[in-house]
C-alpha cells in the first residue's frame, strides 16, 4: 500500500488499471487490485463472512455517529474498526448460517474511562398512537460522574429489524429530562431503541444502555 499526493492528479478515488484508489484515514493510498481467487471458501470464511456482513448492515445505519461516539481507539485503526470489532465478539446469536443480532449487547459508544460522563438513571421508551415516541431519565448524583454536564445531550435510536432500518432521534439536553419524537410511517411494528449522552462539543460520552422493545403505532 502507498500513499497517494492528490494534488498531482486531482481528488480521484476509485480504480485506475490494477490500482485501486481509496480514502483512509484522511489520507488517499493505493494498493494493487486484489486478485480473484477460483479456490472454494472454506466453512469457517463463510462462518465469518456471514458474521462480518449481519454486524456491518447493521452498524452502517449509526456511522455519523460512531465516527465520535466510539473513542478507545488503537494505532492505526477507525472509529468503526472498533465498533465493529466490539459487536462482532459480544453481540451475534445463533450459530451459522442462522445468525442473529443480539440486540441487548450492542454498543453504539465507547467512552474512554476519564471521558465517561452519566448515561442517565431509569430511562424509559413508551409509544402512543399516531408514531409517536416518548423517552424519559433521571439525573444522576453529580458526583459520581464529575464531568456530567446539564448541557450534554441524549442521542437516542430505533432500529426495525424486520426492514434493517434505523432512526435517531434529535438531540435535547439533559436537564430536559424528556425527548417526544414523532417517527415515519415506515417504523410501525416492533423496534429496538438505544440512548446515551454525548457533551456538548462530543468529547465525552456515556456508555450505550439498551432501552429494549417498543412497538410503534399508527
Amino acid at each position: 500500500m502507498a500513499i497517494l499526493d492528490q494534488g498531482l492528479i486531482g481528488t480521484f478515488k476509485g480504480k485506475m488499471g490494477s490500482l485501486v484508489i481509496a480514502k483512509w484515514k484522511n489520507k488517499y493510498v493505493g494498493k494493487s487490485k486484489p486478485k480473484s481467487s477460483s479456490k472454494a471458501r472454506t466453512e469457517l470464511q463463510l462462518d465469518q463472512q456471514s458474521k462480518f456482513r449481519l454486524v456491518g448492515k447493521f452498524m452502517s445505519g449509526f456511522s455519523s455517529t460512531i465516527s465520535f461516539s466510539y473513542q478507545k481507539l488503537t494505532v492505526g485503526t477507525t472509529a468503526m474498526n472498533e465498533a465493529m470489532r466490539y459487536n462482532l465478539n459480544n453481540s451475534i446469536s445463533g450459530v451459522y448460517p442462522n445468525y442473529t443480532l443480539n440486540f441487548a449487547n450492542i454498543q453504539l459508544s465507547d467512552p474512554l474511562e476519564k471521558r465517561e460522563i452519566d448515561g442517565g438513571i431509569s430511562p424509559v421508551i413508551t409509544a402512543s398512537p399516531q408514531r409517536k415516541i416518548k423517552l424519559t431519565w433521571k439525573i444522576d448524583d453529580p458526583q459520581n460522574y464529575e464531568k456530567t454536564k446539564d448541557t450534554d445531550q441524549v442521542y437516542a435510536f430505533l432500529y426495525h429489524p424486520e426492514k434493517k432500518i434505523s432512526f435517531a432521534s434529535t438531540h435535547p439536553q439533559r436537564s430536559k429530562l424528556t425527548l417526544d419524537f414523532s417517527v415515519p410511517g415506515i417504523f410501525l411494528g416492533e423496534v429496538h431503541a438505544w440512548l446515551f449522552f454525548v457533551s456538548a462539543d462530543r468529547k465525552l460520552v456515556s456508555k450505550t444502555e439498551y432501552l429494549g422493545k417498543v412497538t410503534v403505532v399508527a
